[in-house]
């Protein structure tokens, strides 16, 4: 969250340019003693110099239309309610002035109640519309929309660039729709926040540099702005994402060194095309330290989209929490992870699921992490599709190595398959369950990965086990190019590979190597496996 006051975002949002350049600057920040609360705090030399280079307009017009009410105008209300159901539809007039050829925009709106998917925003062609007489029976037609802002927050700025919109001087209407039937507010001309088009629009901060500042503080700085967020790593780092998730996307970048949150942890939802990079897996590390009944991973996630994570290290100690993981990718899509160590997880290292109301969760990378000591599972793909996973080295969990795994059957998407997902060229050694795990799906590839020493912690499972519950599809897995083998004194991995009953056209293609093992190299009680 944004970490200046609201009375200052106004006054610099209304204040006049001449105003504006007399602002004093804040002074530097400096490092408190250990333990000493720190305020947050953010400068406010860029946003001066922001303010004066930019035109900010307010509406001239707003209004919002009700289907349920067609008849009904609401154009002298404070709030704009936006809604899919009854269909409410918000439109804003602004009359652009003194833009310069190729102008660029960035519309911010004051959301008043939060919103897991957010506003959409349209053009409309149609300026001569009164705020006065507008209703749902005659307002203009909305054309297809340009952009959204993603989920947002109650009570919070939210900044989307509408750039394709301000094509020159005259004015511009903006129509605000959203998918969810859970509806929004945002604050009208009336109200003391008022909607702004900035024009050109602000340039993007990234990368913030994150640096560690005292025992317990943090710095997240912008050279490009100047912008600085000062405090606890939670907070510079939330302060330095929302940021940038808002302006489109970014880099966040940790310098060498421990980033540690003590018992709090990083919880952000709805980011897209923010890459977070550190020095290097050996010499950038991220930690928290929690044993409470919670979730409390570093990375605790919810919605994220084409982010990067790479070059760092991830420490996430406490008391064993199955569900409790260093990171956490709930409804994540088009993510990469890569070049990632985990050293310490209470549960899973690194998970992406699909399995709740919504979720999807497809076409995630993981490739070249180290892991070691985590409690569950190295890596899930639980109900996800269309991800891979490769080029990883998976040591000493508690856990599977590798697990591609369906939703449980209680989930709100029961017994939903992880389908289609790549698992190749990895190492697993002395993983406490299965070296690597399918359970259930369609169409899984386990190709070239090299798996010793299983079952270190729970007796009787296997280097490669494909298996399913009934019922549930597990249908043309391939296992090929893989080795399996348990190479101890006192072995402890059952079979090399074990296809249970239920899995069906299961391909146990060339190059495998599966002996020795405890008991022997495959065991097959699955429905037409075609060896190769």
């Amino acid at each position: 969250m944004r970490t200046r006051s609201r009375s200052l975002a106004r006054l610099l949002a209304s204040a006049p340019a001449v105003l504006l350049a007399v602002v004093a600057v804040a002074p530097p920040a400096t490092a408190a003693p250990a333990g000493t609360p720190v305020k947050p705090h953010v400068t406010t030399a860029a946003q001066v110099a922001r303010a004066t280079a930019a035109v900010t307009l307010n509406p001239v017009a707003d209004a919002w239309v009700d289907a349920s009410h067609p008849t009904v105008n609401a154009g002298r209300t404070a709030s704009l309610r936006v809604d899919a159901v009854p269909r409410q539809v918000a439109y804003l007039r602004f009359e652009v002035t003194d833009v310069a050829t190729d102008p660029t925009a960035l519309l911010r709106l004051y959301v008043e109640t939060a919103s897991s998917t957010g506003v959409d925003v349209h053009p409309v062609a149609d300026n001569t519309w009164d705020e006065n007489t507008l209703t749902y029976d005659n307002a203009p037609p909305i054309g297809a929309a340009v952009v959204r802002s993603g989920p947002v927050g109650a009570d919070t700025w939210v900044s989307v660039n509408v750039s394709s919109l301000v094509t020159g001087n005259g004015p511009v209407t903006v129509a605000l729709t959203t998918t969810n039937d859970t509806g929004l507010r945002v604050t009208s001309r009336e109200g003391a926040d008022r909607p702004q088009l900035l024009t050109p629009a602000p340039p993007n901060p990234s990368p913030y540099v994150v640096t560690r500042t005292g025992a317990t503080t943090y710095r997240a700085a912008s050279d490009v702005t100047g912008e600085t967020y000062t405090g606890s790593l939670k907070t510079v780092l939330e302060s330095a994402v929302v940021e940038l998730n808002r302006l489109g996307g970014g880099t966040v970048r940790f310098e060498a060194g421990t980033f540690d949150f003590g018992a709090e942890y990083m919880k952000l939802e709805g980011i897209r095309k923010v890459t977070f990079v550190g020095a290097g897996m050996y010499d950038t590390l991220i930690r928290n330290d929690n044993s409470s009944a919670g979730d409390t991973e570093p990375f605790n996630t919810k919605g994220w989209d084409g982010v990067i994570v790479r070059d760092l290290a991830v420490s996430a100690g406490g008391a064993f929490r199955s569900t409790s993981d260093a990171l956490d990718f709930d409804d994540g899509n088009n993510m990469v992870v890569e070049r990632v160590r985990v050293t310490a997880s209470r549960g899973r290292g690194i998970v992406f699921d699909g399995k709740n109301q919504t979720w999807t969760s497809m076409g995630n990378t993981v490739r070249d992490c180290v892991i070691s000591g985590a409690q569950s599972d190295g890596v899930e793909l639980l109900a996800t599709s269309g991800d891979t996973v490769t080029g990883c080295t998976i040591t000493n969990v508690g856990g599977h190595g590798i697990q591609v795994n369906r939703a449980s059957s209680t989930a709100d998407q029961p017994n939903k398959t992880a389908d289609h997902n790549l698992v190749s060229d990895n190492v697993v050694d002395q993983a406490g369950q299965d070296g690597i795990n399918v359970n259930g799906g369609t169409g899984n590839q386990i190709i070239d990965n090299h798996v010793t020493d299983s079952a270190d912690d729970t007796p009787n499972r296997d280097g490669i086990r494909v298996t399913t519950a009934t019922g549930i599809t597990c249908v043309d897995t391939v296992v090929s190019g893989d080795v399996a083998v348990d190479d101890q004194t006192v072995k402890t991995q059952r079979y090399g590979l074990y296809v249970t009953e239920g899995c069906n056209a299961t391909v146990v293609g060339p190059g495998n190597t599966f002996t020795p093992n405890r008991v022997s190299a495959v065991r097959d009680a699955g429905n037409g496996t075609i060896f190769q």
